[in-house]
């Protein structure tokens, strides 16, 4: 079974939020916000709004803390590269300046985030997004108030890029007070236009200014790419508000009959779920999918973690994590090597005492030819201990290995499921966990999880017991 992940996009008017496993929707919800929550992307109050997020996750049952999230596209910037291939220790460096060389503004107010898309010929092609500080900030330290773990950042235009279901295309994205333009050409977004307007505006006058921004992008785009414009065989895909809405949308190609239609989703389709008003969601869903998925293909190559590296969550050693249990089996292993080196020099001294008393004895006596076979049979039965240790050493080796990664799965699985290890216990049946959970459904659906990891054959909760802040609960892993 796949994965959950969860997608969580937040503009000025609403959250939306979105859990998949692989391409199945599981869950999913969009809440309206109070005007002046959020303005132009930056939260205002923090507070509140982490109150509204905790809302959707209690009322939409989800259990998974850890979230991709999207902002919008207002007040971003995007720019397209031309450099020299450089090393990759190199890279960070050269892009910021031409950044500022290119774009004529201060890096201390915003985060750069890049990918390079081409190297050809000894240069290399660097898509670069120029977001606002206090946007970026002010969102996750909302979702920390919320009790949630960002992975990972994307910007709305991006997302819907990577939806297309075509390589060249023009997306328009609608909303109550903003829209969205991207002009996709050969999987490059490259041109992207993200404009607020007023909630009150009247709907025709809404779709003069997006048509006439959309004639502007496109007319952009051509002026740069004379040898391959965007023509009226290109499709304007949408989405949002004015999915669905065919004389609105049949008026987005003004006099001229280029193809309008809705962005279809790749996910599976599900009663009750509208993915027109999830795709900024569903393209941060396919950033992993994309990645991790055998076939997939990706019609927007342009596919990076915007999340600043002072956000990004560092991944600690299991041997930090488990540093006890750890010593505890290593100390285990020694003491028996110890022994094992003692009862080997025991065994050899014994050996040459042995073979040392049956030489004088030979030079003694006259022995006969069945007793010396006899005694070469001894020697050779004596002669047994140190492979029998050595083999034993190697299974203890084996089983070392396992329960380190039964370890890391049990780990690994707490941390996705936002429950708390307070001890494992380590013995000859096996590893007993006790744990604490904010909730029954929260301890269960961990036990779940173990189970559907494969690497155990029985996880039985044998006892759970409820306590001032959620549940404490003992799991029993079997093999």
């Amino acid at each position: 079974m796949a994965k959950q992940q969860v997608a969580l996009y937040i503009d000025d008017s609403s959250i939306s939020v979105l859990a998949c496993a692989g391409r199945q929707p599981q869950k999913w919800s969009v809440v309206n916000l109070d005007a002046g929550l959020v303005k132009e992307g930056v939260v205002q109050d923090q507070q509140a709004l982490a109150a509204k997020i905790k809302e959707v996750w209690r009322t939409s049952r989800i259990l998974r803390r850890r979230v991709t999230f999207g902002i919008s596209g207002v007040n971003c910037f995007y720019q397209l590269l031309l450099l020299p291939e450089l090393p990759e220790n190199l890279r960070s460096e050269a892009i910021s300046r031409e950044a500022v060389h290119s774009l004529g503004i201060p890096l201390e107010g915003v985060y750069l985030s890049w990918q390079v898309v081409s190297v050809e010929h000894g240069q290399m092609k660097v898509f670069l997004t120029v977001v606002p500080r206090d946007k970026v900030d002010s969102v996750v330290a909302t979702l920390k108030i919320a009790g949630l773990r960002p992975l990972a950042m994307d910007i709305k235009p991006l997302c819907l890029a990577r939806v297309s279901s075509e390589p060249r295309a023009i997306m328009v994205d609608t909303c109550q007070d903003s829209f969205d333009i991207v002009v996709l050409g050969e999987g490059i977004p490259e041109v992207v236009r993200s404009l607020q307007m007023t909630p009150e505006m009247p709907p025709g006058e809404r779709i003069a200014i997006l048509r006439s921004e959309l004639e502007r992008s496109v007319s952009f785009y051509n002026a740069a790419h004379m040898d391959k414009p965007i023509d009226l065989t290109v499709p304007i895909l949408v989405s949002g508000d004015l999915a669905g809405q065919e004389s609105e949308m049949t008026s987005l190609a003004g006099p001229r009959e280029r193809p309008v239609r809705n962005l279809e989703s790749p996910l599976v389709e599900l009663e009750g779920f509208v993915p027109g008003r999830y795709m900024t969601c569903i393209g941060l869903t396919l950033k992993e999918i994309l990645l991790t998925e055998t076939g997939a293909v990706a019609n927007s190559v342009v596919n990076f973690n915007a999340l600043p590296d002072i956000y990004q969550v560092r991944k600690r050693p299991l041997a930090e994590v488990m540093w006890l249990p750890s010593v505890a089996v290593g100390v285990v292993l020694i003491g028996m090597g110890i022994w094992g080196i003692i009862f080997l020099k025991g065994e050899n001294s014994d050996l040459v005492s042995q073979r040392d008393n049956i030489n004088r004895t030979m030079q003694e006596q006259l022995v006969r030819e069945a007793d010396l076979t006899a005694l070469r049979g001894q020697v050779t039965a004596a002669e047994g201990p140190p492979g029998e240790l050595s083999s034993l050493l190697a299974t203890l080796k084996v089983n070392r290995n396992v329960i380190t990664d039964d370890l890391e799965t049990i780990e690994s699985a707490a941390k996705d499921m936002g429950v708390s290890l307070g001890g494992i216990t380590l013995s000859a049946k096996g590893v007993t966990l006790a744990a604490s959970a904010s909730s029954e459904d929260q301890a269960l659906a961990y036990g779940r999880m173990l189970m559907e990891s494969g690497r155990f054959s029985s996880v039985m909760i044998t006892s759970i017991t409820q306590t001032g802040e959620g549940v404490s609960f003992t799991v029993v892993p079997g093999r």
